[in-house]
């Protein structure tokens, strides 16, 4: 009888457990419905991660031409990579065009400025999160927002056909590690042996045909994805493709 009631007062807890947490594996984009003169966004993931009391994933597009002010919670930051097309982006004293694959990281409280840069609508993702530390743990964090722009980002050519693009690594006022690079890997590489780390990582896709080793499993996102891997999760990308594939590693903590 004691057994039985352990039991039923211990699965709420567990069911609770797995609800708020984001489950490792491959995720794909989907497209928000297009409405002229508005941002349109569709949530990829949300929930609760290792470090992030809540973090969300979301894919967005913006069309015509008018201006959209935007202003990142107190309690957030915000990063912003570019799928498809070019926005630029305003903040502070400064204006920044967002080429296809260039990113900007948002400060808590930053107030923005988004406008679509062409004729045709721009594809972004944005990653918002809250961090479950304070800033006292931080080391030496950034805290103005910043902007790195795709061709401005060296390419760095590796012994097995591949290379790597270095975005950035450094503390942010939510984080005590955030590290982004951009690697390539030629068809039929694996990037290495399966191995695990405490930061979390998102994969995001570029191009090719991937398939990634979690736990033991294999599992594969589309060409327009990415895959979540959380902390201490046993991973490992490879190629499957017959061309080079291309993603990002952002990894966060």
């Amino acid at each position: 009888m004691k057994k039985a009631i352990i039991i039923v007062f211990l699965l709420p807890l567990v069911c609770l457990a797995q609800t708020d947490s984001i489950v490792s594996g491959p995720y794909n984009w989907k497209q928000p419905a297009v409405e002229n003169n508005k941002i349109a966004s569709v949530a990829l993931l949300q929930g609760k991660a290792h470090d992030f009391e809540w973090m969300q994933l979301s894919a967005n597009t913006i069309t015509g031409t008018k201006e959209k002010k935007q202003t990142i919670p107190a309690n957030q930051e915000q990063l912003i990579i570019v799928k498809s097309g070019s926005v630029t982006i305003h903040f502070g004293d400064s204006t920044f065009l967002l080429t296809p694959h260039s990113a900007a990281v948002l400060m808590p409280g930053e107030k923005y400025i988004l406008k679509n840069a062409a004729n045709e609508h721009c594809n972004f993702y944005t990653m918002s999160y809250r961090s479950k530390a304070t800033q006292e743990n931080r080391k030496i964090p950034i805290t103005k927002s910043f902007v790195k722009i795709w061709e401005d980002q060296l390419f760095k050519p590796n012994a097995i056909g591949g290379g790597k693009r270095d975005f950035f690594e450094c503390a942010t006022i939510m984080q005590k590690r955030f590290e982004i690079h951009v690697s390539t890997l030629k068809e039929g590489i694996r990037s290495h042996d399966p191995h695990t780390h405490k930061a979390e990582e998102i994969v995001l896709l570029i191009e090719g045909d991937t398939e990634m080793q979690i736990g033991d499993q294999f599992k594969r996102a589309g060409t327009a994805g990415f895959y979540y891997l959380g902390s201490n999760v046993l991973h490992a990308i490879k190629n499957i493709g017959a061309k080079p594939a291309t993603y990002f590693a952002i990894q966060f903590e």
